[in-house]
Order: C-alpha cells, then structure tokens, then sequence
C-alpha cells in the first residue's frame, strides 16, 4: 500500500555497552564499562589484542579478547595503529557489536544501556512533532539493543506506554517487527490526537 510519509528512525547507543562480570577485586558479580584503550602483546609474528573493561566499583580490569595467537599479516594497518592509538572509533566499534560479546561469553548489562532515537527524515519544523494517517515511520536497530518495543514507539510518539497499548488495541496503530532485520515498523491508520484528547 502506498503511504503519504515514510519517516526513518536510527537506535544509536551513547557508548559502549557494559557487561556483568565477576569482580575479582569485588568478590562478586559488578558492572564493567570500557575504558576504550586496547591492550596489545605482539611476539614474533603473532599479536594478541584486547578491549580493556573496569569495573565501575573498584576499578578492577577486565580484558575481553579481540584477537588472540593471531598471524599480525592477518590484522590491517590501519586496524594496527587504531589499537595501539586507542582510536575511540574502533572502541566503540568493538564496544557496541554482539557478536564481540558472544565470542567473549559476556553477559551485556541492558538496564545500564544508554541510547537516543534519532530520526533519518528531514521534515519541515511545523511536522517535526505531528503524524498523520498513513504515515509508516520505520525505526532501524542495528545494533541489536535490547529495549521493549512499546517504550520505542512512546518515546517517538510522545505519548504514554499505556497509551501506546490502548492505541494499538483499538487498530489506530499497527506495529510489526523484523527481529531479522532489526527493524520496527509503525503504520498510523487513524488520529492519534483526537483519540488521545478524546480518551482522557
């Protein structure tokens, strides 16, 4: 179906994502945060390269593996330099992507994400803050961040939770998700402002 505005929306992280790890120097299982520098150990032809975590209490390091017994020949120049620069770029390039965190087996600490939604579509200032009927807004997570759909999609409507639920029930919104794509997408099938007015 045709719709009279596709407006696109980006979930970025404000930084790294944390993980909970046990703390040696704690003696139990705190928050890590990176401290976007890199630990690099190169013995003959072979380089080790870490992302160095701290623990938020006590200021213990934890180092997850980015590479490990690896050929140098296999790391590029640009790559090389970036660790032992500390290129903040690459750390939160490494910091932000899940499949670093499954190789490590760390556990990601959600409730300690921070993110903002940022939209793709420039539109004109007096329909920044208005959606109309037929508009399809479509939210991009590429980062795969773990956060409940219903407080996305208050948080671009400005409205409540509950009422996000209550406007989805009477069919004024259809959501869909693509956990594949990591995409969400809202259609607005009717008016959100005077139903919300009305329902007060």
């Amino acid at each position: 179906m045709g719709y009279s505005r596709i407006i696109e929306y980006v979930i970025i992280p404000e930084g790294a994502f944390k993980v909970l790890q046990n703390c040696s120097g704690c003696h139990c299982k705190t928050t890590f945060h990176s401290t976007n520098r890199f630990r690099v150990n190169a013995n003959g032809n072979k380089i080790d390269v870490w992302l160095i975590y701290q623990c938020e209490k006590c200021k213990h390091t934890y180092n997850m593996t980015i590479y490990e017994r690896c050929s140098i020949q296999m790391i590029t120049r640009e790559a090389y330099e970036g660790f032992t620069k500390n290129s903040t770029e690459l750390a939160f390039a490494y910091g932000t992507d899940q499949s670093f965190f499954a190789e490590n087996r760390a556990e990601v600490d959600w409730s300690n994400t921070l993110y903002h939604i940022k939209r793709k579509s420039n539109l004109p200032f007096e329909e920044e803050q208005f959606f109309h009927e037929e508009d399809l807004l479509i939210v991009y997570n590429h980062y795969a961040i773990k956060v409940r759909t219903d407080k996305i999609v208050a948080e671009i409507l400005n409205l409540t939770r509950s009422e996000v639920k209550r406007l989805e029930k009477s069919g004024l919104i259809v959501l869909s998700e693509s956990r594949q794509e990591h995409k969400l997408s809202i259609e607005i099938k009717g008016d959100l402002y005077n139903s919300r007015r009305y329902n007060r």
